[in-house]
């Protein structure tokens, strides 16, 4: 770690930028003069041109509060849950904005995940072609022959839907949808649950007939 003080040395024009985290500034015509940040690395005596400078503080209002809100989520430390939520949080780097769920999904990702149902939801990321990271498979229900423990599923459930700040639950298969339901009742205006077909009613429809199937889903705003 540098030093301490380090900060104390920088010129008073960079002096905005360190306090508001900004480590390294990159120019195109590369690196010049090196100044300690207030860990001791250098950065660039150079300030950004004005239109290449995008402080958090020039975004809109709303953006920086769903920002802020999604970060604080992830970074908060997750509840204690059982396998497999808690190897599908540990895996969590960015704020998701929308939980897939099925009746089989426990299973799935348990280690007994079924080759048709893998290649069928590449498949409908493929076509929703959201951000990576947007999406986190949240199972609703315990793997086949798992010890609850005294713990139930849609407990777990909701506590992940919470955690993260999702916005929107999709449910494949109306077991799924309903037990959304029951958590995420319609007047609850945080969580929006949508439901869908069964992932083995999906698995027979051709391209366009999925596409038709998951046009609302795609046409979400989920960012």
């Amino acid at each position: 770690m540098g030093s301490f003080a380090a900060a104390v040395d920088l010129a008073e024009r960079l002096r905005p930028w360190a306090l508001a985290g900004l480590s390294h500034l990159y120019l195109p015509e590369g690196l010049q003069e090196g100044v300690p940040d207030a860990m001791g690395a250098p950065v660039c005596a150079q300030p950004l041109p004005p239109q290449a400078a995008a402080p958090a503080s020039a975004l809109a209002p709303e953006a920086r509060s769903a920002t802020a809100q999604a970060a604080q989520h992830v970074d908060t430390p997750a509840p204690q849950w059982p396998a497999p939520w808690d190897a599908l949080a540990s895996r969590v780097r960015t704020p998701p904005r929308v939980i897939i769920t099925y009746a089989s999904l426990a299973d799935d990702v348990a280690g007994k995940a079924d080759p048709g149902r893998r290649k069928l939801f590449q498949t409908i990321l493929a076509y929703l072609a959201w951000p990576q990271g947007t999406t986190l498979f949240w199972p609703v229900s315990f793997p086949t022959g798992t010890e609850p423990a005294g713990r139930f599923a849609s407990d777990i459930f909701a506590e992940g839907v919470r955690h993260f700040g999702v916005k929107h639950v999709l449910c494949f298969g109306e077991g799924p949808a309903r037990r959304a339901r029951t958590l995420f009742p319609p007047e609850d205006k945080d969580v929006v649950v949508h439901a869908l077909p069964e992932p083995e009613q999906l698995a027979t429809l051709l391209p366009h007939e999925l596409h038709q199937a998951l046009a609302g889903v795609k046409a979400l705003r989920v960012d």
